[in-house]
């Protein structure tokens, strides 16, 4: 018994990471995430172990890197231990952050009184897609262009206040954007942009529901890798057109069902904890 838990020790010296911090990340604790949530709009929580390691934190430190010049955003770390003084313990109970289900993401924006929970497979992609469907941040995923990210924003904007004047400017805004890339691939994307724009000033907002199912039903089938990887341009670039309002709300709605869930399992957790003590 003794050489085992001697090489145990000598494993986790050797092979697991002996820092808790992740390069391009804040790590906080309950009372410096309170001092960040008011100096930033846009912030991504993370719950998990102390020393994470594996695929799950390979892909986070993947997400880190392509949001590192992002403005008004940043990603904390909460480092989690359930021994000894049960470091950040607690503060993880307060956000239905459990050890089983690590890492944990919880996203907070401004004015927004509920964080949305991250359910997806936790994978870098799934990761940023999460991000563009909730926040303004530009994340780079294939066939995005900074330039007519903001635009699509605004334009989504003008078309559920009905406000046909601002549609037209800023689908002519993007046409001279578009008209100033070199690159042809980025040219290729550029024409998506404008080709949805033009689609929904023709049919409204509804065309946005018809061409996901198009894109999803498309890519469950049999298409050609260069199809398939147009398709997920397609699809990346719809992100950017999201209404940001109505995905907050829906998503602070299944956070306050999740709530009501979850109340019971941290109450037992509680009561474990003070067997223990």
């Amino acid at each position: 018994m003794k050489i085992l838990l001697a090489f145990a020790t000598l494993f986790s010296f050797l092979i697991l990471p002996n820092n808790a911090h992740t390069q391009g990340t804040i790590t906080v604790d309950s009372i410096t995430f309170d001092k960040i949530l008011q100096r930033f709009h846009t912030v991504l929580l993370k719950f998990d172990d102390k020393f994470p390691y594996g695929p799950f934190q390979d892909s986070f430190k993947d997400l880190v890197d392509s949001v590192a010049n992002a403005k008004d955003f940043v990603i904390a770390e909460v480092p989690v231990t359930d021994r000894d003084n049960r470091e950040n313990y607690h503060f993880g109970l307060n956000y239905y952050a459990f050890k089983p289900d690590f890492p944990v993401y919880r996203l907070f924006i401004k004015d927004t009184p509920t964080p949305i929970k991250y359910v997806g497979d936790r994978t870098a992609d799934d990761l940023k897609r999460f991000l563009l469907r909730n926040t303004k941040v530009w994340l780079g995923l294939s066939g995005t262009i900074e330039l007519l990210h903001e635009l699509s924003g605004e334009f989504i904007d003008a078309t559920l206040n009905n406000d046909t004047d601002t549609q037209t400017l800023l689908l002519e805004k993007a046409q001279n954007r578009v008209n100033t890339i070199l690159d042809t691939k980025d040219q290729k994307s550029g024409e998506m942009y404008l080709k949805i724009m033009e689609a929904v000033m023709k049919d409204g907002i509804e065309f946005f529901k018809r061409e996901e199912r198009r894109i999803h039903n498309l890519l469950k089938g049999k298409v050609t890798k260069e199809k398939k990887i147009e398709l997920r341009h397609r699809e990346h670039i719809l992100l950017s057109f999201k209404p940001l309002k109505e995905s907050v709300s829906k998503m602070a709605d299944a956070a306050k069902d999740e709530a009501a869930s979850a109340n019971e399992q941290i109450q037992e957790t509680t009561m474990d904890a003070h067997k223990e003590l």
